[in-house]
């Protein structure tokens, strides 16, 4: 039978950015939206509940997972979100920021999905959606750790929809272009010239313009929701057309 609670959903990296614009439309539609981050936004979002999560701690997502199970016994939607950027080329690229990079990024995908399988299996319609990039899909200048950590989700979400397909769990993930975050404000300011860099990443949309974080949250939400119920294993773009250029 159908439960009768609101559904419940988990999304990572909230605190801004495409995570914020998630929380704030999930919210929106009566489902009771666990907002984690390692810290609070700068203002509350909403109908969403804050948890403080290290996103590469297998105990904290224990913790969550242990909170969620005792408040209401079941997970219907996670959002895998939460990553970082840290931009240099290849010979110049230290271990430490490799490793940190794929920690958050790829680590933290697979524990949250490891660790939330258990309370989506008691869902009667349980989704994954892991936030990938436009990077996975394309090569970009001196983004070889992040490249890679994205990538390696897009491999994982493929993996976990036949694995976990025969628990009724569906995975997907969003290949998002360049989007108007926090993140991507610091690469523009990080650059030597970022206007110029501003332009570039304009250039190669054939849109013209930068996603807005909205518009990620509703390709996301579309795919946790029930219109996607036949769909595991995508890796859509929502990109402006970066792919296909």
């Amino acid at each position: 039978m159908p439960h009768s609670q609101p559904k419940t959903a988990l999304v990572t990296g909230a605190a801004s950015g495409i995570g914020r614009a998630v929380v704030s439309r999930l919210g929106a539609k009566d489902i009771h939206v666990y907002a984690a981050d390692l810290e609070a936004p700068d203002e509350p979002i909403p109908g969403a509940e804050f948890l403080h999560l290290d996103v590469r701690s297998e105990p904290d997502w224990q913790m969550v997972s242990r909170k969620i199970e005792g408040e209401h016994g079941r997970l219907d939607i996670l959002v895998n979100n939460a990553g970082i950027l840290r931009e240099a080329p290849l010979v110049e690229t230290p271990i430490e920021i490799w490793n940190q990079v794929l920690d958050v990024n790829l680590t933290g995908v697979f524990l949250g999905c490891k660790t939330m399988v258990p309370l989506l299996v008691l869902s009667d319609g349980p989704a994954i959606v892991n936030v990938a990039s436009i990077d996975a899909l394309r090569g970009s200048h001196g983004h070889a750790a992040y490249a890679a950590s994205k990538g390696g989700i897009v491999s994982l979400t493929r993996a976990l929809a036949v694995e976990l397909s025969g628990q009724g769990i569906r995975v997907n993930a969003v290949c998002p272009g360049t989007v108007e975050t926090p993140m991507v404000q610091e690469m523009f300011q990080a650059a030597e010239d970022p206007a110029a860099l501003e332009a570039q990443r304009l250039s190669v949309h054939p849109l013209g313009r930068l996603s807005t974080p909205e518009e990620q949250a509703a390709a996301i939400d579309f795919l946790c929701g029930a219109d996607a119920s036949f769909v595991t294993g995508t890796v859509l773009s929502v990109d402006g057309g970066r792919a296909i250029r």
